[in-house]
């Protein structure tokens, strides 16, 4: 299993840059490394001065890097739908539309970016898949999407069963599933088929909740909106049980108050070539004792939530029965509630020490 390793900023601070730098770094060491670039005029190929194609290119010894859009990524899981669809599907929906026309479909490229690295990890090729090109925010969204969908199909599939828009889009349920996520169910009802998809679903959230699969960095100058926006990136990344494993702070300031209690490495302005060795040794770190995003104390009915760079005014809190809804920075994240909490309200909240507390009686 491969190790997902991607960098969170500013636009400008030198993702992209660093992400190359660090993935040569285990190249070097004789490790299997995949980078993949989102862009769409790709810095990564620049870099390498390589042209990148939608398939990996060795650039390097023991180093491959990809470049792909979202119609490419349509295109290559076009044929899989339409077999699947010729022999599960009862409406010929597939043949009568192309793939850069689902390519617009909100929130597809996150998906389908997601299958990639599924199919890139199952490929065993790679020990190191790095992800670049993609606004912090949008790349957070998209290594939530498994929790955000687990969600969706939990709270609502019994509903969407007994819907007539269920009955209609039931018999595409299995054919996408089964093409784009790579596995087989049946479509002869609409909840064996949710079942699942819920348990791929949670299977990739597991996955992209492990620091020892994915880990993020936060990258940031000494500019002050560039640490505010590293900031709320780690506190986003908190919110949505992503691990984040330190901060690398380009030139010649101290980040070390700004991202405490994170590990925090000073990177200088130097050339790609001169930057393998700032960076070394960073994709194998070992991310243990950092703050756990959500924290339960039973005893004094309170539950504590990591998250820096927000204030009290940025955050949404909502609580629907055993579950608490928490929105920041247009992210939303669902937490279960003990059994103990049952019937219990929130009934206040404060921010102390980048820790959002919020008090059940």
């Amino acid at each position: 299993m491969a190790r997902v390793i991607s960098l969170l900023g500013k636009g400008g601070v030198g993702k992209s840059t660093l992400t190359l730098a660090m993935a040569q770094a285990e190249a070097r060491r004789g490790k299997r490394v995949l980078v993949l670039s989102l862009e769409t005029v790709s810095t990564i190929g620049l870099l390498l001065d390589a042209r990148l194609e939608g398939e990996p290119t060795e650039v390097e010894p023991h180093l491959w890097a990809v470049h792909f859009s979202t119609t490419a990524l349509m295109e290559r899981n076009w044929n899989r739908l339409r077999t699947a669809e010729e022999e599960y599907s009862r409406i010929p929906l597939f043949r009568e539309v192309y793939g850069q026309e689902l390519g617009a479909l909100p929130g597809l490229d996150q998906f389908l970016a997601m299958s990639a690295l599924r199919d890139y990890d199952l490929s065993g090729k790679y020990d190191y898949l790095f992800f670049d090109g993609v606004a912090g925010q949008e790349q957070l969204r998209m290594f939530a999407v498994p929790d955000q969908l687990s969600w969706y199909t939990r709270r609502l599939g019994e509903a969407f069963q007994k819907s007539a828009i269920g009955q209609v889009l039931s018999p595409f349920l299995e054919p996408i599933a089964r093409a784009i996520l790579t596995v087989n169910i049946s479509t002869e009802n609409v909840r064996s088929t949710t079942g699942r998809f819920t348990d791929i679903l949670d299977e990739g959230k597991s996955v992209m909740q492990n620091p020892n699969r994915l880990l993020l960095f936060l990258v940031s100058t000494a500019d002050p909106l560039a640490l505010t926006v590293a900031r709320q990136l780690w506190g986003a990344s908190q919110l949505l049980g992503l691990g984040v494993g330190g901060a690398l702070i380009r030139g010649e300031a101290d980040g070390k108050e700004a991202f405490a209690p994170l590990p925090v490495r000073t990177i200088p302005e130097a050339s790609l070539t001169d930057l393998i060795g700032c960076v070394e040794g960073l994709a194998g770190l070992d991310p243990v004792g950092f703050p756990k995003p959500f924290v339960v104390d039973e005893q004094a009915r309170t539950v504590r939530i990591f998250l820096p760079g927000f204030g009290k005014k940025q955050v949404e809190l909502n609580q629907y029965g055993p579950e608490l809804t928490l929105r920041a920075a247009d992210h939303r994240r669902n937490f279960i509630l003990p059994a103990s909490f049952r019937g219990l309200r929130a009934s206040g909240a404060k921010f102390q020490d980048n820790y959002l507390i919020v008090s059940f009686g």
